[in-house]
């Protein structure tokens, strides 16, 4: 037992993981009202305090991945580390959520897709179950109002290359989808200049319409502690409060306390 916590620990404290296995875990972040949302890693610390995975290709490409939530926003960086041939409004990013983790041969109204092309900050939101399977079985819907997705190029801050790449950022509420300690993951860039997809899962394949694996094929992100309550963190602050004062009068009236006096 002493062993096998000796070897977890470090994970939970450093965050990192190298994604061999089909899930990424996903932590709570308290700062995450600081990060500037311009398409890159703006300064030092900006996305340090979220988890990280690294995914190694076969022809040598590496793609670093971030993810943190604050209870009520997912939020991930794509660090397409070796993406230096930038390709302006063809090289895109893409992330895409199965709320009911649920999978499936075909895309139904729970999965969303979240595209945003470089050097723009014009995201693009699909949603599966539309009836087309010409189209993959997925619908442009509006974006969400605090939705965010911004495709832009790195600069001497991001820790892991200071040669200029490939970089996108996103904010995703997380009522788009619904609250769970577990979702479908899917996320993936691709590359204009050689017309490849890389993305995780690195085994996924991108045959139908728009590019994009069927759920079967996605991965899990995870809340290890369940950090992602089923209710928003205003609706837990009203039922304490409601908590609160039904008990304080029943106290009241059980122990009749006249405040008149």
């Amino acid at each position: 037992m002493e062993k096998a916590l000796a070897v977890f620990l470090p994970l939970l404290v450093f965050g990192t993981n190298f994604a061999y296995a089909e899930e990424i875990f996903i932590t709570y972040t308290h700062d995450t009202g600081n990060i500037i949302f311009d398409g890159l890693w703006t300064f030092t610390d900006e996305w340090k305090r979220s988890s990280q995975d690294i995914i190694d290709f076969e022809d040598g490409s590496k793609l670093a991945i971030r993810t943190s939530h604050d209870y009520d926003n997912l939020y991930v960086l794509i660090d397409f580390i070796s993406d230096t041939s930038i390709e302006r409004l063809a090289d895109r990013g893409i992330v895409c959520i199965d709320g009911n983790s649920d999978k499936g041969n075909i895309p139904k109204s729970d999965d969303y897709c979240f595209f945003v092309a470089m050097g723009s900050e014009n995201p693009i939101t699909l949603q599966g179950g539309h009836l087309l399977g010409h189209k993959g079985h997925y619908k442009k819907i509006e974006n969400h109002d605090n939705l965010i997705g911004i495709g832009g190029i790195s600069d001497k801050y991001d820790r892991y290359s200071k040669t200029p790449h490939s970089t996108y950022e996103f904010k995703i509420p997380i009522e788009i989808f619904g609250r769970s300690d577990s979702f479908g993951f899917y996320l993936g860039s691709f590359d204009a200049k050689t017309g490849n997809i890389y993305n995780w899962p690195k085994d996924s394949k991108n045959e139908n319409y728009p590019f994009i694996p069927i759920p079967n094929d996605w991965g899990t992100l995870v809340s290890p502690d369940k950090s992602i309550p089923e209710f928003s963190t205003s609706l837990i602050l009203l039922f304490s409060l409601t908590i609160g004062v039904i008990l304080s009068r029943t106290f009241i009236i059980k122990n009749k306390i006249d405040f008149r006096k």
